[in-house]
């Protein structure tokens, strides 16, 4: 099975029975049409760089743009602020391109486990942070806590093996509306709780 995880925001992998199973973020996700190319791009990187550990199912590739938090039973005051905040964003709809593969640290061995390292493609920075910037700007506004250090990236695999940082041939996506999420860590379970179009500022 495969497992999120946001390791910009310093988030550690969950445990098979994780303290705190209820994890709510916001994201960018694929859409169905864009699957098939970043699915072949997967497993062209895996095979050239010989990573034979978990591959992330093409249906989870996502943008994390907020981690909410980690609950051990998420509250429905939680999810009330949670969701006013996603209704304050407003932004157009936006490319995102990908340029670079790199391995993150990730979780180092311990107690006989060997390391997991999440694989990923690098997003360009651009309109991608500045959603991740208006999204935390209305946590705050709500009552929630947000990151301020954002590093774009889509997690496609997870493997012992550390991979340097390395040119790809651009890929991207339009970004053409934004999820808020709650995942049931350890059981590869996602939920939509709500989602918003990305759409200009009616005048």
């Amino acid at each position: 099975m495969s497992r999120q995880q946001e390791f910009d925001f310093g988030i550690p992998i969950p445990p098979l029975q994780p303290r705190r199973p209820d994890r709510v973020f916001f994201a960018l996700f694929l859409q169905a049409k864009d699957r098939a190319a970043f699915w072949s791009l997967q497993k062209h990187l895996c095979d050239l760089n010989g990573i034979t550990g978990t591959l992330l199912l093409k249906e989870r590739f996502h943008i994390t743009q907020q981690h909410v938090g980690d609950y051990k039973r998420l509250r429905s005051k939680i999810e009330f602020a949670a969701k006013r905040a996603g209704r304050m964003v407003e932004m157009p709809a936006f490319e995102v391109t990908f340029s670079h593969a790199v391995s993150f640290p990730g979780r180092p061995a311990a107690k006989g486990r060997p390391p997991s390292r999440p694989f990923v493609l690098l997003a360009d920075d651009g309109p991608v942070c500045e959603l991740s910037r208006l999204i935390g700007t209305a946590m705050k506004a709500n009552g929630l806590k947000s990151a301020d250090h954002f590093v774009p990236h889509m997690t496609i695999a997870y493997d012992e093996k550390f991979v340097p940082r390395q040119p790809i041939e651009p890929i991207g996506f339009v970004a053409r509306e934004f999820v808020l999420i709650h995942s049931l860590r350890g059981l590869t379970i996602y939920k939509d709780m709500s989602r918003w179009p990305l759409t200009a500022a009616s005048s």
